[in-house]
């Protein structure tokens, strides 16, 4: 009887214990664990950001940000194979433009494909040999926002899409290469059926003993223009050959004043076109 007792209120006990667990809040997942999910709609696009800089753009200087501007682009070009160092880029319908974070691994917070939200206010806007970028100030001259403060700025909006329009490049020719199109730099484009330079079967893509501060320049043939190739010695890839022939190729153009120059992310943005 007793034992029959003691195993009533063991049953009674368990349930209680099973009913309590069962009462706790099931976990939200619909929040992005990473960013400040309080930032808001945007309210500026990347045009007009860069339009409302524009003096301090082209004067190569940094302006610090004191309004509530709010842009949204999508990640075009990030670090995960090392071929970009501590920015990741975005582009919207309008435009595009470098965000300088002065971290690493920046591809696990901000995919290629993936939407984000920029609250500029506190940041700022510079120029760099004709480059645009949001980051921090660095001895008086646009440099990269704070690893601690990046969280604050940046909210992740629905989850990595390829499939969105600013993940289609523009296809683009030599002809492009204008100072009308400077505003457009770092712009998601697609190079067609051109031809790397150095490339034999055997030359690597950036062997250290031909780096400069750990930069390696190619060339792309297009046309009758050899466009500059930026690559680093710290890219996953930087000892693979580089493949000949005629290629089509996807990345981000940009330009060092009137040097006009090339970034891929990873060689999957390259398609070898079949003879």
């Amino acid at each position: 009887m007793k034992a029959l007792k003691y195993l009533s209120i063991l049953a009674l006990s368990l349930f209680t214990a099973t009913s309590c667990i069962n009462e706790f809040d099931e976990p939200d997942f619909k929040e992005p664990p990473f960013g400040n999910n309080e930032i808001g709609e945007a309210n500026t696009t990347i045009a007009e950001l860069k339009t409302k800089y524009a003096s301090t753009i082209s004067a190569n200087g940094a302006k610090e940000v004191t309004e509530d501007i709010i842009i949204e682009g999508v990640v075009v070009a990030n670090d995960e194979t090392g071929n970009v160092y501590k920015q990741f880029i975005i582009n919207d319908e309008t435009g595009a433009i470098i965000i300088g974070v002065n971290d690493v691994g920046l591809y696990a917070m901000v995919p290629i494909g993936q939407r984000v939200r920029i609250d500029c206010k506190g940041l700022y806007v510079g120029g760099y040999g004709y480059m645009a970028q949001v980051g921090g100030l660095y001895e008086g001259s646009i440099g990269r926002m704070g690893k601690s403060i990046f969280p604050q700025h940046i909210r992740i909006v629905g989850a990595p899409n390829g499939t969105q329009p600013e993940m289609t490049p523009e296809v683009i020719d030599d002809t492009y290469f204008t100072d009308e199109n400077k505003d457009q730099l770092a712009k998601f484009v697609r190079l067609e059926n051109v031809e790397i330079t150095e490339a034999d079967g055997e030359a690597l893509w950036a062997p250290e003993e031909l780096a400069y501060n750990n930069v390696v320049e190619r060339h792309i043939k297009m046309g009758k223009t050899n466009l500059v190739l930026r690559m680093s010695t710290y890219a996953d890839f930087a000892n693979e050959p580089i493949p000949d022939g005629k290629l089509n190729i996807n990345g981000v153009l940009t330009r060092f004043k009137d040097y006009w120059q090339f970034v891929i992310s990873s060689t999957s943005d390259i398609e070898q076109i079949a003879e």
